[in-house]
């Protein structure tokens, strides 16, 4: 296995399977500390404590995930231009 092929094979172990855009071009984000963050922990309590688990490419699977993209992406990206989940010229966010 090639260099190269090593470090596709560790991105791919490494992909979040509820967070879309935690690794996806990395090392261009400018990310609030330092780093992508590391939700393994998180992952491990969520799949022990929920009570439903969501078929595969459901609405309800595709929603849970887009909305721990979205937390994890204005949580821990600090510029705007890095968010993927939404569009920054229509989203608004009004907090009473």
């Amino acid at each position: 296995m090639s260099t190269a092929e090593a470090a596709e094979a560790s991105m791919a172990a490494a992909r979040d399977k509820y967070r879309s855009f935690l690794h996806d071009e990395a090392e261009k984000i400018q990310w609030r500390h330092g780093k992508p963050p590391t939700y393994d922990t998180v992952n491990q309590l969520f799949e022990e404590g929920r009570t439903k688990e969501w078929p595969k490419g459901s609405l309800e699977e595709t929603v849970q995930n887009a909305i721990k993209s979205w937390e994890m992406e204005l949580t821990h990206k600090t510029r705007l231009q890095d968010v993927k989940s939404i569009n920054p010229d229509k989203f608004k966010l009004i907090v009473n």
